[in-house]
């Protein structure tokens, strides 16, 4: 039972789009098979993630050229070799050059999100992504995490997020399930179900929304 270091809220890796998420899931485990034994699916997870943490999260611009469609796939092959040549073993740098040649680098944080999970399901584990408005102290996070393992019945690796949106609360999210426990949406369904009983009102006594100053 283990968890991540906490880290600040990113819109373009959290935004959950479910097409992108099948879609990366096909690309995680082709990846994961390709690289072989379980130290080399360990270490091109490592790799992977080491990409979204040091370049894409570090360097927005090196992602916006990845990502353009107005960007030709030399360019982009270009920039790959220019950054990754010396950092990456050969198998990973082929699997971002195979994503390239298909016009996917645009959903390359969604793959590597889908590979962690996938390698964490592989070792006997299950990821789950917290998030919360403000960092956890550590004694309240493994309290979370524990809540988590007997709620779930599994053995979680908890990545947790601050969202300040949340405003209060949590999202916890396992897979392609998200359970939304925020003050935020709780606000949101308050305000749904306030506007579904004006509605119902006035169909129902419309005569006490009709002008009768006339």
């Amino acid at each position: 039972m283990s968890s991540e270091s906490a880290k600040k809220h990113n819109p373009r890796e959290t935004v959950f789009d479910v097409g992108a998420e099948q879609l990366a899931r096909v690309y995680a485990k082709a990846a994961l098979d390709a690289a072989g034994d379980k130290s080399a699916q360990d270490r091109m997870v490592d790799e992977l993630s080491a990409i979204v943490e040091e370049i894409l999260n570090k360097y927005p611009d090196i992602e916006q050229i990845l990502s353009s469609a107005l960007i030709s796939e030399d360019e982009k092959l270009g920039v790959i070799d220019r950054v990754f040549d010396s950092q990456l073993s050969a198998v990973t740098l082929n699997f971002l050059k195979v994503m390239s040649k298909h016009n996917r680098l645009g959903i390359l944080r969604n793959v590597v999100r889908s590979a962690r999970e996938l390698w964490t399901h592989r070792s006997g584990r299950e990821a789950i992504e917290l998030q919360v408005a403000q960092e956890l102290d550590p004694a309240l996070q493994q309290e979370v995490v524990e809540s988590l393992r007997k709620m779930l019945g599994i053995d979680p690796v908890v990545t947790t997020i601050i969202n300040p949106d949340l405003i209060a609360g949590f999202v916890v999210r396992v897979g392609d399930k998200v359970y939304d426990a925020s003050t935020k949406a709780s606000l949101e369904r308050a305000r749904q179900t306030m506007l579904a009983h004006a509605v119902e009102t006035i169909q129902q006594q419309p005569q006490q929304f009709i002008d009768q100053s006339n």
